[in-house]
């Protein structure tokens, strides 16, 4: 089976891209039902949900629905509306005359979403796209299992994915193992890591572990750092082996010092320009935070002499962030990410649309929807376009965020490219591959 591709709209359309999807929402759309909308807040502990009978409204028989599920109230509604816009989009772009999306909201907990699903599946949707918080997988989850309808989260947590789930948003451990990857090839064999002292950092550091060996290479050093402005110094202190290193220096500079040669003379010249003296150790040093933190730990590395010419630090796509460029430790840092060039026409296009600047997950729901509308037009092997056989068609798919094929395990794997940051923004120093013909580490 060849790779469906997802393609946009042309430019010239977009001028009219408000207008079609009026007219699409009408022939293609279906509104939140009210029954999914939530009239009280929740219990603290949720009860288990009894789905009610319900009365499906008729289906015409060439018609393939489709459910959306997002948060269209809570905290999370901003998110959810994103979502929701950049499914239209994708409506617009296909048109599929034997498709049907219905909308639903998942609310603020899994109690909601539960309902929401329970509703989804009396109406006769084959499968489910979204939802995006892990708990609210999981309830949906138990609703569409004992009907064989298969769910396509919006999620990123490993752990809610396999039988008929499948987790399509970005994973960390995949990100660092691009970059890992990229980082051999480029003669990289000694790796280290600093990350927070919590779960997070634990995970992490397993996965980049896993990713050193695999690529070849071998991790000599691991550091977590606690959550407070000394202990932060400290562990990078310790990390650059910073006093040891400046003692080694100063022993230098005084084995030099009684020497009257040319030679030793200009070397101690040298020596004093510098506050320490040794290689750290690693070539290559994984930091999986970004926001403050990051901006917070690399003027660190620079204080105590770890020199970032001398030391390519690696991140994941949470450094995909403008602020990061003006922090001269970071200029030359990598990261994973989804390709960028189809991505910022999308967010181009999305703000030409809407007004508005769209969530980073926004492309989840525009892919989720675009491989619905593409596998309407199959018959799976049990008689639903949504069989694990095309879902799972190992060619996989081409979308706003590249490749990506979905796994028998639940997982989705994505080609991702390499970044490299610079004063003007990322730059890409490593393009995503365009195929699944060879394995991507993931």
């Amino acid at each position: 089976m060849s790779r469906p591709v997802f393609p946009f709209a042309p430019r010239a359309l977009l001028a009219a891209t408000v207008f079609a999807l009026a007219a699409c929402a009408q022939s293609n759309l279906a509104a939140p039902p009210a029954e999914t909308q939530p009239a009280v807040a929740a219990p603290a502990t949720p009860a288990p949900v009894v789905s009610q009978p319900v009365t499906a409204p008729p289906v015409d028989s060439q018609i393939v629905r489709v459910g959306l599920i997002v948060s269209l109230s809570g905290s999370a509604a901003a998110v959810g509306r994103d979502l929701l816009d950049a499914a239209q989009l994708a409506l617009f772009d296909f048109n599929p005359s034997v498709f049907e999306l219905r909308v639903y909201d998942s609310g603020s907990n899994p109690v909601i979403a539960a309902s929401a699903a329970a509703r989804a599946q009396a109406e006769g949707v084959r499968i489910l796209l979204g939802p995006l918080f892990s708990k609210a997988v999981t309830a949906t989850a138990d609703v569409m299992r004992p009907h064989g309808i298969p769910v396509y989260a919006f999620s990123s947590d490993r752990l809610v994915a396999g039988n008929g789930v499948y987790v399509a948003g970005f994973f960390p451990e995949a990100q660092i193992s691009r970059t890992v990857e990229y980082a051999v090839r480029r003669g990289m064999f000694r790796f280290a890591a600093l990350v927070p002292d919590d779960a997070f950092g634990g995970r992490m550091t397993a996965a980049y572990g896993d990713s050193v060996r695999r690529a070849g290479g071998e991790v000599v050093t691991n550091r977590f750092y606690p959550f407070d402005t000394d202990g932060i110094t400290a562990t990078v202190r310790s990390l650059a082996q910073y006093d040891a290193r400046a003692a080694e220096l100063e022993r230098e500079k005084a084995r030099l010092a009684g020497k009257t040669d040319p030679i030793s003379k200009r070397a101690l010249e040298r020596l004093e320009t510098l506050d320490t003296l040794g290689d750290v150790g690693f070539e290559a040093l994984m930091l999986p935070e970004g926001g403050e933190q990051v901006l917070q730990l690399a003027p660190l590395l620079a204080f105590f002499d770890i020199d970032p010419t001398e030391v390519k630090l690696l991140g994941t796509w949470v450094w995909d962030d403008p602020a990061l460029g003006k922090e001269p430790a970071m200029l030359g840092a990598w990261f994973a990410a989804p390709p960028r060039a189809s991505r910022l026409r999308f967010v181009d296009r999305f703000r030409d649309t809407y007004g508005r600047t769209p969530d980073r997950l926004a492309t989840l729901a525009y892919d989720g929807v675009a491989l619905a509308a593409v596998l309407a037009q199959t018959v799976g092997p049990r008689g639903t376009p949504y069989a694990a056989e095309n879902l799972e068609n190992p060619e996989g798919f081409a979308g706003v965020d590249g490749i990506f094929r979905l796994g028998a395990n639940g997982e989705v794997e994505r080609g991702l490219s390499v970044l490299e940051i610079g004063r003007d923004g990322p730059r890409e120093v490593d393009p995503a591959p365009t195929s699944f013909e060879q394995p991507l580490t993931n």
